[in-house]
Formats: structure tokens, C-alpha cells, sequence
């Protein structure tokens, strides 16, 4: 039998041949590290396909598993620490709009002289930093001290020109800039609380109090995200909210919504209230879809008036026929719709604990009829081993194909994501959930969970229940 270093080789080199055999075929190639990304590009797009990204899932699964084989235990223990110090000067070269300085220069790159020349930053520690970043595959180093975008780099790319970046540093991130929001935030609130995670468990046993609590002195008597809605977060709001717009905008454009949940299950003139709408993108493209559907829209005083602006911008005559509403509403309080053919609560849950989603369920069901819907769309934390038998019972609950041998049957670091934003959600004070947390839950709050929509393309899930 071969060893496991020659399986995981013979993985690598299978995979490999799926790809190639794929792009081929379409006559293009496999987008290369070198070159920006550009997401509209065919062979990025190809990338996307379902055969492709299987095959990728394998390429990376097997790719770091064999990295993990044959590295020395403390080189691979002392490897993880690059990645704060990478993550730090992500956030850096980010406020700092290297991507975009690197965009307008081209190719040939540009010498980190000029590069640290806007943001009047010291040139020799910022090439430091962009050789590190460079060395993991980040940026590239044509020439001694010169450095361009790659696929990887680019994709911090804001879309605006650096001269208006640095003329309007408060307006930087508005716009379609999601990935580095996103990286900024994991760069500054995140990493602030990064350090706090032992303190916090030794502090609380229980495993409850979140570490961004000890980083930033919130009072235990406030929520993180009322705090973070005080005018001296401001910026951190608004950062936030652009952060979690990634995950939706994608989602719209793959049509994504209608691709678990059967929404025709619902009456054709049936309500559905979305739960911490945020813009009310959710009911918005089902409405598109759907148009008889009536659509109430739930959230903070500040993000409805800006989903009243949203709706009015991409769908208004939803809002001329009076089928749209907007209420302001506290989702620990009483639900005040009680004729709800569904509750839609995208990415809400996860912020929470176990005790407070009883909370905010059981509100929900105590307004519900016999025939509501409750429709949690999230992300489903897979077991690495197999799932009980009483999570296999419940249709969807098991993940749609396991890894093949000798790779993790979860496709170990290929799918490490998922477990890396658990953690990162423990310190805003939620958690993501496997399949037995939801289940519990839902018990709890007075609802079954009766089945799990897996997105194709997308980690999330439509995690369905129905009155218990």
C-alpha cells in the first residue's frame, strides 16, 4: 500500500488533472498568481463551477496536510504565530492603499520609496513588511525593493484612485470594499482581542464572557453591538457593516436565496419578516422573485432608514403597492407581527450565545402560527468525525461528500475557515454551531429543526425549523 505522503502526492497530481482537463476544454488556463484578480474574468468565473471548486477543495486539503506531515512539530507550532504578524501588516499596507498605489503603477511595480511616499510612512519598514507578505504568495517582488499586485493582493484592491484615498481618508472604505474591511477589522478590533482569549476563559469558566469585552472595557451590562453603536465607534460601525456586506453581495449575485429554502412552500400573498434586515437585501431579491410576497424589514432606527433607501433605489414598486414595511425593533423584545409566513434571520444567530438565540427564538415562536417557517440561513460547523445518528436523521444534516483518504474527512485545512470564524465569533460573543448545537437550540425555543439546505458554492446553510 502506498504511504501517505505518496496518497496525498497521487491526490495532488489527480486533482491537478481535473483542473488542467477542465480548463483545456474551455481552451483558457487556470489563472495565474501573478496577475490581479479580476472576479468577471472567464477563467476566474470557470474557477467557480462545481467540478473545479471540488477539485480545488482537494488541491488544498492535500496540498496542507503533506505541509503539516513533513514539517518539524515546532517549525509547524511556530508558524502559526507569522500569522498575526501577517495579519498586522495586512491591515497596514491596507489603510496605507499599497494595492491600489500598485493598481495605477502596473505591472512593472513600483519602488517601496514611492510607494511610502503618500502616506509619508518610513519606505524600509514597509518593504519589510510587504517582503514577508510577498514570501506567503501576498504581493510580489519583481526587483529588489519593487513590488506589484498579484491575484491575492489585488483583491484589496478598493476601486477607487489612491489620490481620492488619501484626500478622503474617512470615505476610504465606503464603496465596494468589503475584503479590506474586512481585513481591517480582523487587523485592529480583532487582533485587540486576540490577546484576551486565556484571560477571559480562566475569568469565566463557562466560556462566556467574550475577550473583545476585556480589550475594549465594554460594561458587562451592554451588548457588544448596542457599544458598538455609540458615536465614538462610529467608524468601527460603519467598518463592520461594509465588512458583512461581502458575504451578501456575493450571495445576490449567485442567486443564492433561492437556492434552499423552497419559497414556494409560502401562501403567494404570505408575509415574510426579515429579523435584523440590515438593507433588506434578503427580502428584496426574493421579492424580485416573488412578487405577491408581503415584506417586513427589522432592525436598529439608523440601518432601517438606510434599507428604506435601498428598497426605494432597486425595488419600488414594492414599496408604491405598500407590500414593503420598516420597523424599528429590538429582536430580544415581543415580536409584533404575529401573521409571519416565515422568519428569515440571516447571519443573526451567530452573533449570540446559546441562552440569549433561546431568547430571541422563543420570541419568534410565541409569534408564529402552526404553519410559520423559521429560516436561519448560516453557516453549519461540519464534525471532523462522523455525525451521531440522530443528526443523520434530519434530512441535509450530514455534509454533502467527505474528503477522501488519507485527508480529513472534513478536508481538514481546506475547510478550516469555518472553524477559525467560530473563534472569531467568540470574542464578538457568538459562535457558529454544528448541526446537534442547532437542534438544542431550537428545542429550547420551541421549534424543530426539520431540515438543512446546503448553498451550492457557498459554506452557508438554510437551517429550516417548524413549530414543535
Amino acid at each position: 500500500m502506498p504511504s501517505e505522503l505518496r496518497q496525498l502526492v497521487n491526490l495532488l497530481s489527480s486533482a491537478v488533472d481535473t483542473v488542467d482537463g477542465i480548463y483545456e476544454k474551455e481552451n483558457t488556463t487556470f489563472p495565474a498568481l501573478d496577475e490581479p484578480w479580476n472576479p468577471k474574468a472567464p477563467n476566474e468565473i470557470l474557477g467557480q463551477s462545481a467540478e473545479v471548486a471540488a477539485a480545488k477543495m482537494i488541491l488544498v486539503a492535500a496540498a496542507e496536510q503533506l505541509m503539516a506531515t513533513v514539517r518539524e512539530p515546532y517549525v509547524a507550532l511556530i508558524r502559526t504565530g507569522d500569522g498575526m504578524t501577517m495579519l498586522a501588516c495586512l491591515r497596514t499596507v491596507s489603510e496605507l492603499n499599497v494595492a491600489e498605489i500598485l493598481r495605477e503603477a502596473g505591472p512593472q511595480g513600483l519602488n517601496v520609496n514611492e510607494i511610502a511616499a503618500p502616506s509619508k510612512v518610513n519606505p524600509d519598514l514597509l518593504a519589510r513588511m510587504l517582503r514577508l507578505l510577498a514570501t506567503n504568495h501576498i504581493f510580489t517582488e519583481v526587483s529588489p525593493n519593487v513590488f506589484a499586485n498579484n491575484r491575492v493582493s489585488s483583491a484589496l484592491d478598493k476601486g477607487k484612485p489612491s489620490a481620492e484615498l488619501f484626500a478622503k481618508p474617512d470615505e476610504r472604505l465606503k464603496g465596494a470594499a468589503p475584503v479590506a474591511a474586512l481585513v481591517e477589522m480582523f487587523g485592529d478590533d480583532l487582533a485587540k482581542s486576540f490577546s484576551h482569549l486565556t484571560e477571559s476563559i480562566h475569568l469565566d469558566p463557562t466560556g462566556s464572557t467574550s475577550p473583545m469585552r476585556l480589550a475594549f472595557n465594554v460594561p458587562a451590562d451592554q451588548g457588544l453591538f448596542p457599544w458598538m453603536m455609540r458615536p465614538e465607534n462610529k467608524k468601527r460601525a460603519e467598518r463592520f457593516t461594509i465588512a458583512m456586506h461581502s458575504d451578501s453581495s456575493r450571495e445576490v449575485a449567485m442567486g443564492a436565496i433561492y437556492n434552499g429554502f423552497d419559497w414556494d412552500l409560502l401562501p403567494a400573498d404570505g408575509t415574510i419578516v426579515d429579523v435584523g434586515s440590515g438593507m433588506g437585501v434578503n427580502g428584496l431579491t426574493i421579492a424580485k422573485k416573488y412578487p405577491g410576497l408581503r415584506v417586513v424589514n427589522q432592525d436598529f432606527a439608523a440601518v432601517v432608514e438606510k434599507a428604506k433607501a435601498h428598497w426605494q433605489e432597486h425595488l419600488p414598486s414594492h414599496i408604491e403597492k405598500g407590500l414593503v414595511e420598516f420597523q424599528t425593533h429590538d429582536f430580544f423584545t415581543p415580536q409584533p407581527v404575529t401573521t409571519a409566513s416565515a422568519f428569515i434571520l440571516r447571519h443573526i444567530t451567530h452573533d449570540w450565545s446559546d441562552d440569549q438565540n433561546v431568547q430571541i427564538l422563543r420570541r419568534l415562536r410565541d409569534a408564529s402560527s402552526p404553519q410559520t417557517y423559521l429560516i436561519l440561513i448560516e453557516h453549519v460547523v461540519p464534525s471532523i468525525a462522523e455525525e451521531s445518528d440522530e443528526v443523520k436523521k434530519i434530512e441535509g444534516a450530514t455534509p454533502r461528500e467527505k474528503a477522501p483518504e488519507p485527508l480529513l474527512g472534513n478536508f481538514g485545512a481546506a475547510a478550516s475557515s469555518i472553524y477559525s470564524r467560530d473563534m472569531l465569533l467568540h470574542f464578538l460573543g457568538g459562535k457558529e454551531r454544528t448541526v446537534a448545537n442547532f437542534v438544542e437550540v431550537f428545542d429550547k425555543a420551541g421549534w424543530k429543526l426539520v431540515r438543512i439546505h446546503r448553498i451550492p458554492g457557498l459554506e452557508q446553510c438554510h437551517v429550516v425549523g417548524v413549530p414543535a
